[in-house]
């Protein structure tokens, strides 16, 4: 994304940030979910140590860019980078985790859900960034196949199901 080291980190910092707000929430308040984000900005608004844009982007982590998401008032003005690239590892690692509620999916099939199912949802220079990079994380690894034989991943194609009808796990 060219970000500079400076920013890398301050994201990295939004990111583990932006559900803070969480904490504040019991097990009564789960309606009180959807203001979470506005607890969480709230929580770090006045910490010198943190970039205005990423204390923004922890305010909109869950906004999207087709004025979907929350809190509403997204719809009036663009998303900065840093709330982009937050919006989608949130959802990632949200999809990608255990919950009470549902299995954690696979990495895969949530890449290609963000990719194609929630298409104009999210900047798609920051998901191709996230494709790109996930897909170079594995090369290398030994996976187990369907019919038992053992592999070395060599390659993986950045856009998984690549909608010609081939739903491909990785």
């Amino acid at each position: 994304m060219k970000c500079n080291r400076a920013d890398v980190y301050q994201t990295a910092i939004g990111g583990c940030l932006a559900d803070c707000g969480m904490a504040s929430l019991t097990a009564d308040d789960y309606e009180e979910v959807h203001s979470h984000p506005i607890f969480s900005y709230k929580m770090i608004k006045d910490r010198s140590i943190i970039k205005d844009s990423v204390k923004i982007a922890v305010l909109e982590h869950h906004g999207r860019l087709d004025g979907t998401g929350y809190p509403k008032r997204l719809k009036t003005k663009p998303m900065n980078l840093f709330s982009k690239i937050i919006a989608v590892a949130d959802i990632f690692h949200a999809m990608t985790s255990e919950r009470t509620y549902r299995k954690k999916q696979s990495p895969f099939n949530v890449l290609e859900m963000i990719l194609y199912d929630d298409f104009g949802k999210f900047d798609i220079g920051v998901v191709k960034t996230l494709l790109s990079s996930f897909a170079n994380f594995f090369i290398g690894s030994g996976v187990k196949l369907n019919n038992g034989f053992i592999a070395e991943i060599i390659f993986i194609d950045a856009l998984p199901g690549n909608k010609t009808g081939h739903k491909g796990e990785g």
